[in-house]
């Protein structure tokens, strides 16, 4: 079995924690914990090559499927599938806590390229211009696209 070594990686704002990665399961799913401040949100965006699952373990987040926000509070889950454009935030000022399993593992990797390591010490904000920058460049390469209203104008 590959090393447990729990690396934690940020990406619009949020923190990730990577539990299992695709090493661990022969390629068929990651596993995160993840921790939004309660001031983030993901660019909408569309997986081709894999679907995601979120389930809450406290706060709460929307999700936005297909135009469609849906508010998930402690104790439910949602599956977002493939093709289909979604967005994950959290605007509530209040800490959010979720797991999120990508099938087949594919998310492990494109963190790996699109966010950066949490560094010792890091006060996590929202994302910087590189770091951006940095995410657009790694989408392509994971079949993953960017819809254009991220982030949102000023």
């Amino acid at each position: 079995m590959g090393d447990i070594d729990s690396k934690e990686f940020v990406l619009a704002g949020v923190v990730m924690k990577r539990l299992l990665s695709g090493e661990q399961t022969a390629g068929q799913f990651c596993l995160f914990e993840n921790k939004s401040g309660g001031n983030t949100r993901t660019p909408i965006h569309v997986h081709a090559r894999d679907d995601e699952t979120v389930y809450i373990i406290e706060g709460e987040l929307t999700a936005v499927i297909g135009g469609e926000p849906r508010r998930l509070s402690a104790g439910e889950s949602i599956f977002l599938p493939r093709g289909i454009p979604h967005q994950l935030m959290n605007m509530s000022g209040s800490p959010c806590r979720y797991i999120l399993i990508g099938t087949p593992a594919l998310f492990d990797r494109f963190l790996e390229e699109a966010g950066h390591e949490l560094q010792p010490g890091e006060v996590v904000g929202p994302p910087t211009p590189e770091e951006i920058e940095r995410l657009r460049e790694a989408s392509p390469r994971f079949g993953v696209t960017l819809l254009p209203d991220w982030p949102p104008p000023k």
